[in-house]
């Protein structure tokens, strides 16, 4: 590899890098104790960033360390990577590799998502490791240029228009507010070595289309156009915070929590607000406001347009939407964990989100009017073996007061329970037998009568820790 020549970043001293130092104290401002972990490719952008954090903190290594992703992508990738572990060694800064292997990349998955999602994974494995606060990188004010106009073409809507944040969540990106030209001139200034990346030419790819065909012709004509962009953004960005204050007040105001932790909205009330609102309020409480694309959009869109009941959307972080009778009810999906289980008189038994308990009483025991809490004659299951598990399609039973049988499909929606609680319903058995369907009602051939000696009693309650 070159033998490149690595200056001290203690020479890095002119009115604009103190500028940008001046904007690291207000956005680090509460942050100063924190580490940091620096996305450092080798390009321009990157290494600048490293230079910066360098002289920033005095080149204090505890402070920050360097995470390089070898994509792989190209023959001579590893001169990138060779590059970042000597700035690495020059500038005695504590530096993590990753090699990705391309041919992981699924028929369904673009190069450009497969390499983001795979890099930011290892930044955030990289920034556990390490017990650091934050991810750093070089994105500057072409970036977010590029990064409108991508999303303008994907059609990502108000929230895409506001660009990329500075700190969002724990990433943080500095650089933001310059262009790559001003980045550029501290590099040459100060003789600070970095790489050209040959695949930023390569228009295949979205993001250097827009880069070389669109902007760098558009700059010739405009030298303010990336300032221009990134103000807009920062102008949508405001009617974003807008739009949110709004949303989350009416959250505030509306939403409803159960004892599953569920979310719901009255109907009422969430279809007086106009569509667009009532997408955004799905996507602050499902966490994917702003990372949304059109398609998944026009999906929540579609099924706020039917009101039928029963009718579910299903988010990206797994959640879901359900349109029940009276409200909207947002679920985390979960699997169903809990496989059948035999429970024991004394003893206290988890399944799914609760814990069942079953004792044995003389008569003398006072009916409860909690659906949690039953009482069954205990000679109605004698050497019988108990087992709770989740119902399924054909169960029937034979509900209390009732002359015949009935599917448990219909009972519950005879019962209006609505789709989530249906999915989780758990049914308790005796040699096979349905005897209570929990929390709702027990079979009419356990129930206590006068002839009854022993009494069973099963209550359940959620499990706290869940």
């Amino acid at each position: 590899m070159k033998n490149y020549h690595i200056p001290y970043p203690e020479i890095i001293n002119d009115d604009f890098t103190d500028k940008i130092f001046t904007h690291f104290n207000i956005l680090l401002n509460k942050k100063k104790k924190d580490k940091f972990v620096l996305s450092v490719s080798g390009g321009a952008d990157s290494v600048l960033l490293l230079y910066l954090f360098c002289k920033y903190f005095k080149s204090d290594s505890k402070r920050f360390i360097i995470a390089h992703v070898n994509h792989n992508l190209r023959k001579d990738s590893r001169i990138d990577e060779k590059f970042v572990i000597m700035l690495g060694k020059r500038l005695n800064i504590e530096t993590h590799i990753k090699k990705l292997d391309p041919n992981t990349i699924s028929k369904s998955d673009s190069t450009e998502s497969w390499a983001r999602r795979y890099r930011y994974d290892f930044l955030n494995t990289i920034m556990k490791k390490v017990k650091a606060n934050w991810v750093v990188t070089g994105h500057h004010g072409n970036d977010q240029a590029e990064t409108i106009l991508m999303n303008i073409s994907d059609k990502t809507g108000l929230f895409g228009l506001g660009g990329m944040k500075e700190i969002n969540k724990n990433i943080i990106r500095p650089l933001l507010p310059y262009n790559k030209v001003q980045l550029i001139e501290v590099l040459r200034k100060y003789s600070i070595p970095f790489l050209e990346d040959p695949t930023n030419n390569n228009n295949y790819y979205k993001r250097n289309f827009i880069r070389n065909n669109v902007i760098a012709p558009w700059l010739k004509r405009d030298k303010d156009l990336i300032e221009s962009i990134s103000a807009t953004g920062r102008n949508f960005k405001d009617w974003q915070d807008g739009l949110l204050y709004f949303v989350n007040d009416f959250i505030d105001n509306n939403l409803i929590k159960n004892k599953k932790n569920d979310l719901l909205i009255d109907k009422n009330s969430f279809n007086k607000v106009p569509v667009f609102v009532r997408v955004c309020i799905l996507q602050v409480l499902t966490k994917t406001i702003g990372s949304l694309r059109k398609p998944q959009i026009e999906n929540i869109k579609e099924f706020l347009s039917k009101d039928s009941i029963g009718n579910k959307c299903y988010g990206i972080n797994g959640f879901i939407m359900l349109n029940d009778r009276d409200t909207i009810i947002i679920n985390k999906k979960k699997s169903k964990k809990s496989v059948p289980l035999e429970l024991k008189i004394g003893f206290d038994h988890e399944f799914d989100n609760y814990v069942y308990n079953v004792s044995k009483y003389s008569k003398n025991v006072k009916f409860s009017s909690n659906c949690n809490d039953e009482l069954i004659d205990l000679a109605a299951i004698k050497n019988k073996k108990l087992v709770l598990r989740y119902w399924c399609s054909g169960d029937r039973f034979k509900p209390l007061g009732m002359n015949g049988t009935q599917k448990i499909s219909d009972f519950l929606i005879n019962n209006k329970i609505n789709s989530f609680e249906k999915d989780e319903q758990t049914v308790l058995t005796a040699n096979k037998q349905i005897i209570w369907v929990c929390g709702h009602r027990i079979d009419d051939s356990v129930k206590v009568n006068g002839d009854t000696k022993n009494i069973m009693r099963i209550r359940r309650k959620l499990n706290k820790t869940e």
